[in-house]
């Protein structure tokens, strides 16, 4: 059977004129295809198949289908198939490839048992004797996320390398290379890419697959080389600038990533489908003028529910906040169904958030802004620190209570915390005087810290004094004595001369003169604490009185101030 297609293909290339121009228009959709020109490739493979019907044609079509971004789709599905079949009975024995074609449709239903039964059917039919038939089951195999089999591709594509005399395919590496990035064996992948380059006639592609592979393994140098070659050798080709846009990106170079996103729009389509490609690089590359000069062109011809994110999302970067709350919604209630929508509740949540307002309408707000908030969170979204900046927006407001309560949930929603984690909570839970749970964290933060939160001890100092200042025993006892303690070892003689240490160095070494007089009943310390306190702060009226209080008792008489010089 397959012998007699070679034979008609051989004549008709021989005997008619018309044949050979067909073949180099397959060539060019073909070419428009690895290049995502997808509607132009539709537009070749559509015309070939009305002006030069075959087997061939029909297969490529239906091929062509199901490799277009809507190839999933239900309706597509239905039209490959359709081709399929069409092409399948132009050959009374029937076609091969055709055969191969409906094994892809099988694929694309998620169905890849009946796949692998039409497959095994076709390799047993040509006796495993036709090079090609093996590398498109093996290509089959790499095609569809949802059904892949890299093992069966593998198998096949060595099988394929085998019987083919030449090896010089280049797809054939390619595949291989891809059946291997399906098992994240990129050094085997890598290998297939070298040989598929060594071969030539696909650099465009060849080196695309290159550059994804070093992205992928975060091999930027490799990466660059490879996106160069590509660049030089085809710049033709749109999906090398797209992982060049990629690369720029990761490399922080968001300007030059627009610009690479915009050499893929010159070189693909250019439809509305083609912008929308565009416009998502652009998106990320934060080129957020041209996301919306192309935006308002495919608006109102692309229905596509992204570009009600997108839109959202510039709103909210423009300050448009209830524009970012309408769009985001909008997008919620018209994503797909496996779509998660956790970054977009946490957009319209942060939107609520910042949204001016006073008295019932900020409270209105805030708690919307909380509710969309926690249900990102839920979703699984680590894109922001929710949390935290939930904390930071209240705390800005000084409404400490609310802050500390997401400081905490800040730190408990970490699998380790540490010490910068615990010590926010506890400091906003302080200045919201619930003194309780500002000790709980002040206390994890310090002890985390290792002595190296000085002023930590201070706080903790204050906090234990608020929270037990109605206990007689505490007070009696100076419970806080210990914090304080620690607090000038921490900061050493040196710090105590810090200007910005000043409050906690008088209120300590006053707090330690009182516990040394009253607990200790070291009365020499007690007016050693206080004249080391006038020494930072000579003029403190409470510490002056508090000396000659001390130093009355201790039956020394205060001298007399000295008279001012004349």
């Amino acid at each position: 059977m397959m012998k007699k297609i070679v034979k008609i293909y051989a004549l008709a290339s021989l005997l008619l004129v018309p044949f050979m121009a067909t073949s180099q228009t397959l060539d060019e959709a073909i070419k428009h295809l690895d290049a995502e020109r997808y509607t132009a490739a539709s537009k070749a493979f559509n015309q070939l198949t009305e002006t030069s019907p075959s087997p061939q044609t029909l297969f490529y079509k239906g091929y062509a289908i199901l490799r277009s971004p809507e190839g999933l789709t239900t309706e597509s599905i239905k039209m490959a198939q359709t081709t399929f079949e069409a092409g399948n009975a132009l050959d009374k024995k029937g076609d091969p490839f055709n055969q191969i074609g409906l094994g892809m449709v099988k694929l694309a239903g998620k169905d890849l048992a009946g796949a692998k039964l039409i497959f095994e059917q076709v390799k047993k039919d040509t006796k495993l004797k036709n090079a090609d038939v093996l590398y498109r089951i093996a290509e089959a195999y790499t095609m569809f996320p949802s059904a892949t089999d890299a093992a069966e591709a593998i198998i096949n594509i060595n099988m394929a390398l085998e019987k083919s005399k030449t090896k010089d395919n280049p797809e054939y590496y390619i595949v291989k290379a891809d059946a291997y990035m399906l098992k994240n064996e990129g050094g085997e992948a890598m290998n297939a890419l070298t040989n598929a380059e060594r071969v030539g006639k696909k650099p465009g592609r060849t080196y695309e697959k290159m550059s994804r592979v070093w992205l992928q393994g975060r091999n930027y140098k490799e990466a660059n080389d490879a996106l160069n070659k590509g660049l030089s050798a085809d710049p033709s080709h749109a999906p090398i600038h797209k992982y060049h846009s990629s690369y720029l990106q990761t490399m922080g170079k968001y300007k030059e990533s627009a610009e690479a996103a915009g050499n893929y729009l010159k070189n693909s389509d250019g439809d509305s489908k083609a912008k929308l490609r565009y416009a998502k690089l652009a998106f990320v590359s934060k080129d957020y003028e041209n996301v919306k000069k192309t935006i308002e062109e495919i608006k109102n011809t692309n229905p596509d529910p992204y570009i009600l994110r997108m839109s959202g999302i510039i709103n909210f970067e423009e300050n448009q906040l209830n524009e970012a709350i309408e769009n985001l919604n909008k997008f919620i209630k018209a994503a797909p169904a496996d779509e998660n929508p956790a970054i977009d509740y946490g957009y319209i949540g942060r939107s609520y958030m910042k949204l001016p307002g006073e008295g019932n309408v900020k409270i209105m707000n805030d708690s919307l802004g909380i509710i969309n908030i926690e249900k990102a969170i839920q979703l699984g979204d680590t894109t922001f620190n929710y949390y935290q900046d939930l904390s930071t927006n209240f705390i800005k407001n000084r409404e400490y209570l609310k802050g500390a309560i997401f400081a905490e949930k800040a730190a408990l929603a970490k699998k380790t915390p540490n010490a910068a984690d615990f010590a926010p909570a506890g400091i906003y839970y302080y200045y919201g005087k619930d003194y309780e749970k500002g000790d709980k964290y002040l206390d994890k933060a310090l002890e985390l810290y290792k002595g190296g939160w000085p002023a930590g001890y201070g706080l903790s100092a204050r906090n234990k004094m608020a929270r037990y200042a109605s206990d007689s025993t505490y007070t009696a006892t100076f419970g806080a004595a210990q914090e304080w303690q620690k607090y000038f070892e921490a900061i050493g003689e040196a710090g105590k001369a810090v200007a910005a240490n000043k409050r906690n160095v008088v209120d300590g070494l006053r707090y330690l003169a009182g516990w040394e007089l009253q607990v200790n009943k070291n009365l020499a310390k007690g007016i050693a604490n206080i004249e080391e306190l006038l020494k930072y702060d000579p003029e403190n009226e409470d510490a002056k009185k508090m000396l000659d209080a001390m130093k009355g008792m201790n039956g020394t008489p205060t001298p007399p101030a000295p008279e001012p010089k004349k």
